[in-house]
């Protein structure tokens, strides 16, 4: 492969996307994760 292009401008990649056919808009950010959970290793006695 050689890189040939460098887009800088994002309406111009958004369009190019677009015309393509893929995903212009990135994909949405996921959630926070839930707060982590202590496991009792050994029973307690």
């Amino acid at each position: 492969m050689r890189l040939i292009a460098c887009i800088e401008e994002p309406d111009v990649a958004k369009g190019i996307l677009e015309h393509l056919g893929l995903r212009a808009e990135p994909l949405p950010t996921l959630r926070d994760q839930a707060p982590p959970v202590t496991l009792a290793l050994v029973p307690a006695a």
